[in-house]
């Protein structure tokens, strides 16, 4: 189904709000999506495009990618062209430094009338928070949610009630600047308020790869031996992880939960290498954020907070669960 009305002539544009006395108008013109993307170098991502192209086939859009390379200054300047150069009259938003993007996407954009999205990522300090106040004002919508500073405090609360006593965790996580850092961070603090056994003994960031997944934490568990729980909060870094358990020979005596939920994280379930592991949704965070813009431009009301749930797949249930990536 198309976006566009079929007598786009006669059409008259719709004012489509953004909260705070902010707004946009359209609804005839073809709908053209600049999708920022963190970067498009996992699996992951991969997806979250896929999802993306899907969505915008379905209404009709066009939809290009811009690849941020994990580089906020890249995603800035993508932005600042998407906006000047008048190519574009929509934005799915997954950025790098949602603080960085704050300002250009809620006041600049909304001024040059292009409409924007939010996905994954929340804007303007907003990582921390919980449900609709991940929504930025000057912005459509926000979709996303499983890996938000609740989900990640409700996955580590659960890892420490499954492991009473005192524990040493090593903890793996992406670049400092990205949201899922921040809240994992932030629910790691939470947790440790609660359960000060449950006690972090090492922590690393890394750029979401295998390779840094095991670069990083094996001299990590070769310096605590006698760490208990090893936690990654990107399957990709949890698969690099899982081979250096298995070079530092600690397979019998730490335990390795995923955030992530891969496709190689439901197999290392099978295999027991890991014990449990929460699922992403890539693909729908995208997909629903372009169906949000598609929606919009046709004047209807879009919830400002699209929430998405994650699924904790073990041996017992994971026949009842498929990953999105």
């Amino acid at each position: 189904m198309s976006s566009v009305p079929a007598a786009a002539e006669d059409c008259v544009e719709k004012t489509i709000d953004l909260g705070e006395g902010k707004s946009v108008t359209g609804g005839c013109e073809p709908l053209k999506i600049a999708f920022l993307t963190a970067a498009t170098n996992n699996v992951y991502l991969q997806s979250g495009i896929k999802g993306a192209q899907d969505a915008a086939a379905e209404i009709g859009a066009t939809l290009d990618v811009f690849d941020g390379n994990w580089t906020p200054a890249t995603q800035y300047n993508q932005v600042q062209n998407i906006i000047t150069g008048g190519n574009y009259n929509a934005i799915l938003a997954e950025m790098n430094d949602g603080a960085q993007a704050c300002k250009i996407l809620t006041e600049d954009a909304p001024e040059a009338n292009v409409l924007v999205a939010v996905a994954n990522q929340p804007l303007c300090n907003k990582a921390e928070l919980e449900g609709d106040a991940y929504w930025a004002p000057g912005t459509l919508n926000f979709v996303g949610g499983s890996q938000g500073r609740e989900a990640f405090r409700d996955f580590f609360m659960m890892i420490a009630e499954q492991n009473p006593g005192p524990q040493k965790v090593i903890v793996a996580t992406g670049p400092d600047l990205n949201a899922n850092t921040i809240n994992t961070d932030a629910a790691l603090a939470d947790v440790q308020a609660k359960y000060p056994d449950f006690k972090v003994v090492a922590k690393v960031r890394t750029n979401y790869t295998i390779p840094e997944g095991n670069e990083k934490t094996l001299p990590l568990l070769n310096a605590n031996p006698d760490a208990t729980i090893l936690i990654g909060n990107y399957s990709d870094i949890t698969r690099g992880a899982v081979q250096a358990v298995k070079q530092a020979g600690l397979e019998d005596t730490i335990k390795v939960y995923d955030s992530g939920g891969s496709e190689w994280a439901f197999q290392a379930v099978r295999d027991g290498d890991v014990f449990l592991t929460r699922t992403y949704t890539p693909y729908t965070e995208m997909y629903e954020g372009v169906k949000a813009l598609g929606a919009a431009w046709k004047g209807e009301t879009v919830p400002r907070y699209f929430a998405l749930e994650s699924a904790l797949v073990t041996k017992d249930n994971i026949g009842e669960n498929q990953p999105q990536y």
